[in-house]
């Protein structure tokens, strides 16, 4: 059985901060650059808050476009997710995955921001509705969420990852594009599965 629903504290935190960091950068390039996640860092919390800010630099309707997206999935899957696994779990999830985004950027060179970095670490979790649905019809409308969002994370983001920053890189190919273009969303996921996992492993329920 699932818990009885949370506040929700980590997934509002989460998108207080994104927009805290982001919002202003619509308007005002000086502010967007004081948290600029592309080298060379200024300051020392650009490499703190890449997952916070999002957009291009001096680009307004890809700074609101990137952010709207990730707001609208992160209200919906982490609302979901939080209520699964409790508060605490996400956030200590969400450190995990910020950890795995920083080590990625060092190890491929890209620094990049946007929060779907920690997000599709918790889209694993969406698939443990679905096996209670099998089990027992009343979690049916719940599986169908978690189905709707691993569809549009998995399916729909993943095969856009592949054709938008080709658009603005065409000098690269379809497929070098398609990799590094969701080379971070791929490292969250694992990092999401490999949580399960280790908790599953630690003799805790990792849910109910």
């Amino acid at each position: 059985m699932h818990r009885n629903e949370t506040k929700n504290k980590v997934t509002i935190g989460f998108m207080v901060l994104c927009c805290l960091v982001t919002i202003p950068g619509i308007f005002s390039r000086q502010y967007f650059e004081l948290f600029n996640s592309e080298l060379p860092h200024e300051f020392w919390w650009q490499k703190v808050t890449m997952p916070f800010q999002h957009g291009a630099s001096g680009k307004p309707l890809a700074i609101l476009g990137h952010w709207l997206l990730n707001m609208i999935i992160l209200f919906n899957c982490g609302k979901i997710v939080e209520n699964l696994i409790g508060s605490t779990r996400l956030l200590i999830l969400s450190v995990v995955a910020w950890f795995t985004f920083y080590i990625t950027c060092q190890i491929s060179g890209i620094w990049i921001n946007g929060s779907s970095g920690i997000i599709w670490s918790y889209s694993p979790v969406l698939l443990v509705p679905l096996k209670w649905a099998k089990e027992d019809n009343r979690y049916n409308a719940l599986a169908n969420r978690c189905r709707g969002l691993l569809v549009i994370m998995w399916g729909v983001v993943t095969v856009a990852m592949g054709f938008i920053p080709f658009l603005f890189n065409p000098n690269h190919t379809m497929l070098h594009v398609f990799f590094f273009g969701n080379l971070f969303h791929f490292v969250a996921v694992m990092t999401g599965f490999g949580f399960y996992f280790l908790w599953h492993h630690s003799g805790k329920k990792p849910f109910g």
